[in-house]
């Protein structure tokens, strides 16, 4: 009887526990469905117009002849770079850009072309923030084609892809309280006879997300970090009140902002916000979907001793065309009575600065990476930016690279280094609070300098002001 009772309980007992392995094989297949059911709402598809959409997009297109080598949205712009074998093309002239809509219409931009290797290269701009301005866009299905002229013929290709590059969401800068959406990406459309590949765009009215801006503003400096100090006053507390009221005022402007921080850190304490590592001030940047980032700073020489040396710098990234920049110092100047400043050094313009990586910043990083044993990043010379807010929330276009290697810096891993979507970044200098007559103006002139640099912002985004 014993012996016959544990038999069966012993059945009992396996039949049980194959029931129990088999419902959590049920539950992880569930679960691993769910996982990737949730990644996928994260992931951004190509977009599909319809058949005979596509008929007219590509309704007279040879060939996918052309390889876009380079794509990234930098601030509000698309930039492209890519080639084409000169073999194809003998007697080539010239070649354009052109974006076809599904109402037919061609918008064609001249592309800069030189020959290398066999290959006609081309690029959208030779600036980063220059080419494709994707918020002057008309809604509807957009194809990026190709026009190339030789002596002989004109030609339509499209084009076709290097590398996997992900396909984008963008969303336009708020303008009357409405938004476009911009979703680009590499696919495959048919004319009925062929298929091609493209480059393709759909343009759709839809409202920000709840979490995308359109416009940051990084207050340099915070908690135990002071910034400069100079006759009781400290850099850190002028970044933070300049960068709230510059929020009012743009968000007077139907603007949405984002803080990279708010001024309740604790002195005593270096805080995420006020610092580089995660959820710091570059990783909130970079989440944003903002298309611009204002990082407001307040200059003092060496030792905080008073100096003759004055006046207002902006920053630019390297590539940048600085057209935006140069009329920000114009407007600011003429409200705040502020003065551009008289260095030289990294000086393109009046007021305007870029700066970059030479020999011996490389030198000098270099150092640092022996002292704390870690490999040297590979900087090219006179090719990177140099400050860290610039070049660390452009992704591609500005050759992020901070892979968390120099974590004793506070540097954690950019994990937006390598992104196709980068803010269009300036660093903003407001004058040296060292400096007797810069330091009046800062403290008298606040509204002034929010009034310019508001001007001078509204202007660049097409956005009409009363002033």
């Amino acid at each position: 009887m014993k012996q016959g009772f544990f038999k069966k309980l012993k059945s009992n007992r396996l039949q049980l526990l194959a029931v129990i392995v088999a419902a959590l094989l049920i539950l992880d297949t569930l679960t691993l469905a769910l996982i990737y059911a949730f990644k996928s709402k994260d992931k951004v598809s190509a977009p599909k117009a319809d058949t005979e959409v596509q008929k007219i997009l590509l309704g007279d297109v040879e060939a996918s002849d052309a390889v876009i080598t380079r794509f990234y949205i930098y601030g509000s712009h698309l930039h492209l770079e890519g080639e084409v074998d000169e073999a194809l093309y003998p007697g080539f002239v010239r070649m354009g850009l052109v974006l076809r809509n599904s109402s037919e219409k061609d918008t064609e931009i001249v592309l800069e072309c030189t020959r290398e290797g066999g290959k006609i290269r081309f690029q959208s701009s030779r600036y980063i923030n220059s080419g494709i301005c994707l918020d002057e866009l008309a809604q509807g299905d957009y194809c990026v084609l190709f026009r190339i002229v030789t002596d002989s013929k004109k030609v339509f290709v499209s084009a076709k892809e290097e590398s996997d590059y992900p396909a984008v969401n963008y969303y336009t800068v708020t303008k009357n309280g409405r938004n476009n959406l911009v979703n680009i990406g590499f696919t495959r459309y048919s004319t009925g006879k062929k298929t091609l590949n493209c480059l393709a765009m759909r343009i759709e009215e839809a409202a920000l997300p709840d979490d995308v801006y359109d416009v940051v503003i990084d207050a340099g400096h915070g908690g135990a970090d002071s910034g400069a100090v100079y006759k009781g006053y400290r850099e850190c507390d002028f970044t933070i009140e300049y960068a709230k009221a510059l929020k009012k005022s743009l968000e007077g402007l139907g603007l949405k902002v984002k803080m990279t921080r708010n001024g309740d850190e604790k002195p005593d304490k270096m805080t995420s916000a006020a610092s580089y590592c995660k959820d710091g001030r570059v990783e909130r940047a970079n989440l944003s979907g903002a298309k611009y980032c204002f990082c407001v700073h307040f200059n003092a020489t060496a030792g905080s001793k008073t100096t003759s040396a004055h006046g207002l710098q902006i920053y630019c990234a390297y590539g940048d065309d600085t057209a935006f920049a140069d009329s920000m110092v114009k407007s600011i100047t003429q409200s705040a009575s502020i003065q551009p400043s008289a260095q030289e050094f990294c000086r393109v313009g009046t007021g305007v600065y870029i700066r970059t990586f030479g020999k011996t910043e490389i030198a000098r990083s270099k150092e640092i990476a022996k002292k704390y044993g870690y490999e040297p990043y590979n900087i090219p010379v006179d090719r990177i930016t140099y400050y860290f807010m610039l070049r660390e929330t452009g992704g591609v276009a500005t050759g992020a690279y901070i892979d968390g290697r120099s974590a004793e810096f506070n540097h954690d891993e950019n994990e937006s280094r390598n992104s196709v979507t980068g803010l269009e970044t300036y660093l903003l200098e407001l004058g040296y609070i060292n400096n007797d007559g810069d330091l009046a103006l800062i403290i008298n002139n606040r509204d002034a300098y929010i009034k310019g640099l508001t001007q001078a912002i509204a202007k660049e985004l097409g956005i009409k002001t009363d002033a």
